[in-house]
């Protein structure tokens, strides 16, 4: 067994939490103003925020996860470094539906691992007998972000 920890975010979304390293996280901030990016946009893209100068496109985890969907009033907005397309998807984004809060994974914190999730979900896991966390596949949701604008601008 390996010792490494990671320093994590544990992110409320839907009925559930997803699990991401700090490292991909550029900010955590309060809900921002969103506007269309186009009367054609998918309905897992929200649109365009505002953030620190830059136009961050806006993602439904939800949709786009095909996770279920939980409305929230104490929502957060989630920008996520762009890791595959750092020229035109620098960074971008999705809201939360509570307040994330740190968490240092190793490998005996995860248990019940299971493959048997959806398009852009890694793995299901069970993080101390908490709820259900899901880990995104970061690549398949900038693909999905980068071939989107790509296509509407």
């Amino acid at each position: 067994m390996s010792n490494t920890t990671v320093r994590c975010l544990l992110i409320p979304i839907g009925e559930g939490q997803i699990l991401l390293p700090s490292v991909v996280i550029a900010e955590v901030s309060p809900d921002m103003e969103i506007s269309p990016l186009s009367d054609n946009q998918p309905s897992w893209l929200l649109g365009i925020i505002n953030w620190r100068g830059q136009n961050v496109p806006l993602v439904s985890l939800e949709n786009a996860l095909s996770l279920p969907i939980v409305t929230s009033k104490k929502s957060r907005t989630v920008i996520l470094y762009g890791l595959e397309y750092g020229q035109t998807v620098p960074f971008y984004a999705f809201n939360t539906t509570d307040v994330p809060r740190t968490f240092l994974v190793n490998e005996d914190s995860l248990t019940k691992p299971s493959t048997d999730v959806g398009p852009g979900l890694v793995f299901n896991v069970h993080i101390e007998n908490s709820e259900t966390t899901w880990i995104p596949d970061l690549s398949y949701l900038e693909n999905l972000v980068h071939q989107t604008i790509s296509t509407l601008k």
